[in-house]
């Protein structure tokens, strides 16, 4: 009787081996289908621009030789490109992977984007997406402790089918942001 108990748990315990082999199987083939990176991808488009205050905002002054640093998922450098003389920048990155976007250039404020390009597996396209940038000149005594974070969060939408911001993050930080501009203004009439 004991050794029959044994041999019946024994087969209970390689079926439940098998089926998580089948589980580990399925799994591995989800997770090596992979899109065509020449194929299907986002490409990011924008301009990084100086920001000269809420009454000047509309003034169409560039930063030529910003840098844009990509970082992946893992914190490791990836690629990194510079702003033309027009304050233009464009690259792509693969889908189903999520980025960290840091812009900087030196004598000014570096802000970060993240850009999630994870899809629904049956999505398969190439995106274009548009983001535009304004950074400020350091000012002594400005506390950016918020740009620390990400002053965007971009990933795709299920609802427009397309890349668009996260607006309920934009929202938050956005006040955030208003704090820091107003103290920066601020800071620059008095210097």
């Amino acid at each position: 009787m004991k050794n029959t108990l044994i041999r019946y748990l024994f087969i209970i315990a390689i079926g439940f081996s098998n089926l998580g082999n089948l589980f580990a199987q399925e799994t591995h083939s989800d997770t090596t289908e992979t899109r065509d990176p020449k194929k299907y991808y986002l490409k990011i488009n924008g301009v990084i621009k100086d920001s000269k205050g809420p009454d000047k905002a509309d003034e169409k002054v560039v930063v030529k030789g910003a840098i844009i640093k990509i970082i992946n998922s893992n914190n490791y450098l990836v690629a990194s490109y510079f702003t033309d003389k027009k304050g233009k920048l464009s690259f792509q990155l693969p889908l189903d992977k999520k980025f960290k976007v840091i812009i900087q250039k030196k004598g000014y404020v570096s802000k970060i984007v993240e850009i999630n390009t994870m899809l629904p597996k049956d999505v398969n396209n190439a995106f274009v997406f548009t983001v535009d940038v304004a950074l400020f000149a350091e000012v002594k005594n400005l506390n950016t402790d918020v740009l620390l974070k990400p002053i965007a969060r971009i990933q795709y939408d299920k609802m427009s089918k397309d890349f668009n911001y996260d607006i309920a993050y934009t929202h938050k930080i956005n006040g955030e942001l208003k704090k820091m501009y107003k103290e920066y203004y601020t800071l620059k009439k008095e210097k």
